[in-house]
C-alpha cells in the first residue's frame, strides 16, 4: 500500500536576482575574495571582522523578513512552487 503524498501549499517564487538575500550574500562573496591573502588584499585585515559582523547581521535580518521562495527565473517574474505543508509540532508529553 502506497503512502499518500504529503499535502502541499502553493507559493509564488520570485526571481533569485530580485532577492535581497542573494545580493547580500553576493556582496559577502566579493568581500571574501577581496580579502583573500592569495590575491592582492584590498580590504585591510583590521576592518574584516567589522565587515563580516555587518554581513552576518544583515543575513540574520533578511532571513527574518524573507518569506518567499526564490527560483532561477527572469527578474520581475514569478513561478508557482509546491511546498510540503509543515504541521505544528505536537505538545510536550512531559509535565512538571
Amino acid at each position: 500500500m502506497e503512502t499518500p503524498a504529503p499535502p502541499t501549499v502553493t507559493y509564488w517564487a520570485i526571481s533569485l536576482f530580485s532577492s535581497r538575500t542573494f545580493w547580500v550574500n553576493s556582496a559577502a562573496l566579493v568581500v571574501a575574495i577581496l580579502s583573500a591573502t592569495d590575491v592582492l588584499t584590498i580590504i585591510p585585515p583590521r576592518q574584516l571582522p567589522t565587515i563580516t559582523a555587518i554581513v552576518a547581521a544583515l543575513n540574520i535580518w533578511l532571513r527574518t523578513v524573507t518569506v518567499r521562495p526564490v527560483a532561477l527565473i527572469a527578474p520581475g517574474t514569478t513561478q508557482p512552487v509546491q511546498v510540503a505543508r509543515i504541521d505544528p509540532p505536537a505538545p510536550p508529553v512531559v509535565t512538571d
